[in-house]
């Protein structure tokens, strides 16, 4: 009788606990999404990194090519909870070899 009064209490005080709330930064990325564009920026590096090691380092990203060789990579942090705050993206410009030219944040 003990044993079933001290599971019933466990199990009782397990519901008294609010689950956690979902914070942006607990939220699963969605595709081309990444948590900081200043973090991101820094994690790669313009005349070294090639399409493969940013795709590896930050994952999909949306995607522009050019005719002429060069690609657009953009990649956003998802959207924040206060409207007041604009959430950033970074742009990375790769030339017709595949090395990164440039990056922008915005």
């Amino acid at each position: 009788m003990k044993l079933l009064v001290i599971t019933c209490a466990l199990v009782g005080g397990c519901a008294l606990v609010p689950a956690p709330k979902a914070t942006s930064e607990n939220q699963p990325l969605g595709p081309a999404e990444i948590r900081s564009a200043q973090s991101a920026a820094e994690a790669i590096a313009i005349g070294k990194s090639t399409k493969a090691d940013v795709r590896a380092t930050l994952g999909e990203a949306v995607v522009v090519d050019f005719d002429s060789g060069y690609a657009v990579w953009v990649y956003r942090e998802p959207p924040r909870a206060k409207a007041s705050i604009q959430a950033s993206e970074l742009v990375l410009l790769f030339d017709p070899s595949g090395l990164l030219a440039k990056t922008r944040i915005r």
